[in-house]
């Protein structure tokens, strides 16, 4: 690198190490024969004695949070994820590159070798792989939150040549749908191991390639500093001149299911959503419990983003649509006729409301598609090819939905910020879009195996569902929330799901939901009355259920001494003011 006073724009590295007893077997190496945790300190140490020593150089690296981080298996099983930079704390965390360059690094014996950055522990206990993966995920995804104009983040994996399960390999696809001005989420794996015969994953070449393989560049028992060099500092702005509001039948027809918390009534459903099967676009929210009118705030958002189309990326465009829609909130709810104590729940509480949005481009001659989606908050994204999960946005696990999401806030005076993601997706392809409680459940019954069915979910009836969501709740086996699931199918695979509904009776599904809780001896219980909300709307060959808009919830009246709430999901820490 030559000096230059052009400063580049922030960014983040991750250098994964595998620490599993497997990693203490000698491997072949350009450098003699070696142990494999050895070869991954020494890729890490000579990276980082670069990156420290070209700060010491007075060149323009830009503001890079570094994380150095170790994975095993305690021994009871359990994953665990430990810092390895040499300060002494153990804490997962990213650390900017000029404190990491004030550390007390140990130099090695040997003139030319770099220093000791990474202090390793004994290697012992089994692989976590796919563990330690998700949790880089959930590191790199909160650090861009809000930051689409940073460098496209880097994620360095030293691992054996084992345990990249399927797994391993969805969370790994979810990694590169990060995105950002210059690019999506650079993952560079680094495989230490026998050499002969080299796993099927590795066979063809440098690169996993295919549909919902593992994607990024894979070196075998040898590493170069060139390449995750370029890797980060390989900056270049990436225009998006896709026409984003001309997709075309982009879906065919959608199917969408809800249900309210158990015990409550259908008018006390908080979440909503809104689909544009033609242009390609569909939106979903989920109302915060404790706040006021969230339901109406709820509807606002995700209809609002399809006829809006506001761009999230930018955090300037995207709080000039919030404060917009503030205005039109205040006015929907008619807040200069509410009594005294709404009027206060209003100012001092107001609503609050997770969003994901999902857009699709034109399809090009071979009827692929570009598409993007936006998150604040936990609603998730899962997509399906060929009946396999291909990848996840915003989050990757069940134990990544916390009690406090971002949040799309009605009040003025807090700055909302989201996360980007972008891939392309083909013919048949389906997204499935979910509020939290449904996706956490996903995500446990795709752990537990076998694959999900995906596709029985555009079958099932609303009453099955809705029967297997109160098993699980009933069983303290799923949250008991307010649940909204929509299944969406890219245009032009229709043969796929036309063979599926025709031979929908003869099949037993690989899994459902409550199939998958394993709970013997629990019956169904008979579901809350339930006011008719849907009506039934023939669309090819398919009943849709589509829903009506319900009534909008009255709050109860706040007693004169309440104070304002304070909740799960709505703390004054989520969302930094502006």
């Amino acid at each position: 690198m030559d000096p230059t006073p052009a400063e580049p724009p922030p960014g983040c590295l991750v250098l994964l190490l595998r620490l599993s007893a497997g990693m203490t077997a000698d491997v072949p190496t350009s450098r003699g024969d070696i142990p494999a945790f050895v070869a991954a300190r020494q890729l890490a140490d000579e990276f980082l004695e670069g990156l420290v020593n070209t700060v010491a150089g007075g060149y323009a690296v830009g503001a890079v949070d570094v994380a150095v981080l170790g994975y095993r298996t305690s021994e009871g099983g359990t994953p665990q994820l430990l810092s390895l930079l040499p300060d002494g704390d153990p804490m997962a965390r990213f650390v900017p590159l000029a404190q990491v360059a004030e550390m007390p690094a140990v130099a090695r014996g040997a003139e030319g070798q770099p220093r000791k950055w990474a202090v390793l522990p004994t290697c012992e206990g089994e692989p976590c792989a796919g563990d330690a993966l998700a949790s880089v995920y959930q590191m790199v995804s909160v650090w861009l939150t809000g930051r689409y104009s940073s460098r496209a983040p880097v994620v360095i994996h030293c691992t054996g040549s084992d345990g990249l399960d399927e797994a391993y390999s969805r969370v790994a696809n979810s990694l590169t749908l990060l995105a950002t001005a210059h690019g999506p989420t650079r993952v560079l794996h680094y495989v230490f191991g026998e050499p002969t015969p080299p796993p099927p994953s590795l066979q063809g070449g440098d690169f996993w390639g295919g549909a919902g393989s593992l994607p990024g560049r894979v070196f075998v028992n040898d590493w170069d500093i060139g390449d995750p060099w370029d890797a980060i500092f390989s900056i270049a702005p990436q225009e998006d001149g896709t026409a984003w509001t001309e997709a075309d039948a982009g879906f065919a027809p959608a199917r969408s299911m809800w249900a309210q918390k158990m015990g409550n009534t259908p008018e006390q459903w908080e979440d909503a959503f809104a689909l544009n099967e033609a242009g390609g676009a569909a939106a979903i929210a989920d109302g915060a419990s404790s706040g006021i009118y969230c339901s109406i705030w709820a509807q606002q958002l995700s209809q609002r983003f399809l006829s809006d189309r506001p761009d999230t990326r930018d955090p300037v465009s995207l709080n000039k649509w919030v404060n917009g829609l503030r205005t039109e909130w205040r006015a929907a709810i008619s807040y200069s006729t509410l009594n005294w104590s709404k009027q206060a729940k209003v100012n001092q509480v107001g609503a609050a409301a997770t969003l994901l949005g999902l857009e699709l481009g034109p399809a090009d001659a071979n009827g692929k598609r570009p598409w993007r989606a936006c998150a604040v908050g936990d609603a998730s994204l899962f997509w399906v090819r060929s009946g396999r999960l291909l990848a996840t946005f915003p989050v990757v696990a069940a134990d990544q939905f916390g009690s406090a999401p971002l949040l799309v806030r009605s009040s003025p005076g807090f700055r909302t910020v989201a996360i980007a993601a972008a891939g392309t997706c083909e013919p048949g392809d389906r997204f499935i879009l979910a509020t939290d409680a449904v996706a956490a459940r996903l995500f446990k019954s795709a752990a537990l195996g076998p694959e999900l069915e995906w596709s029985r979910f555009e079958v099932i009836t609303e009453d099955e569902w809705r029967a297997e969501l109160d098993i699980l709740r009933s069983a303290n086996d799923m949250v008991n929330d307010d649940c909204t699931l929509v299944v969406l199918r890219v245009s032009g695979g229709s043969e796929e799901a036309s063979e599926f509904e025709a031979n929908w009776e003869r099949q037993q599904p690989e899994a459902s939901l409550t199939q998958l809780a394993q709970l013997p001896g629990v019956d169904a219980p008979s579901s809350p009355q339930k006011e008719d909300a849907f009506i039934a709307a023939d669309v090819g060959d398919l009943m849709i259920d589509v829903p009506h808009d319900p009534p909008a919830p009255e709050p109860e009246e706040l007693p004169p001494d309440e104070p304002p709430a304070t909740r799960d999901g709505f703390p004054e820490s989520t969302d930094p003011g502006v």
